[in-house]
This record gives structure tokens, sequence and C-alpha cells, in this order.
């Protein structure tokens, strides 16, 4: 079995595929990734969520780390 598997990101711009490591040999719930664009973006990082009974490990943007959105 591979300690790697290749995630999906579907972003609003584009999509994009990355490789990802299995934490216990399941696919990660989420991971922070710095956003790769226009250098003045005042949005640094964002969190990438695992869509729910994704069979292809699809991830969409679920927010910015730390923020409240109460």
């Amino acid at each position: 079995m591979s300690d790697t598997y290749t995630a999906y990101l579907i972003g609003n711009d584009r999509t994009e595929n990355i490789e990802l490591e299995f934490i216990n040999g399941l696919p990660q719930k989420s991971f922070v990734r710095p956003v790769e664009g226009d250098p003045s973006d005042e949005l640094e990082e964002v969190v990438w969520e695992l869509v729910p009974d994704s069979e292809d490990f699809t991830y969409r943007v679920a927010g910015v780390p730390g923020a409240d959105y109460s």
C-alpha cells in the first residue's frame, strides 16, 4: 500500500492535483496550504477540506486558518 495519494483541489479559479500522505492509512480530513498567485493578495493561506463521501480524494476551500466565521 502506498503512503501517499493524489488529492484533487477544486478551487474557484482552477483545479489542481497534489500528492498528500495518508495518516494512519486514511486520507487527511483537512490541511493548510499557502495561496499561490498574486503576491499583493492579502490572503496567504487557506484550509482545504476533504469533500464528504468523496471517492477520489476531492478537496474544496474551507476558509482561512484561525478565522472566526461566527
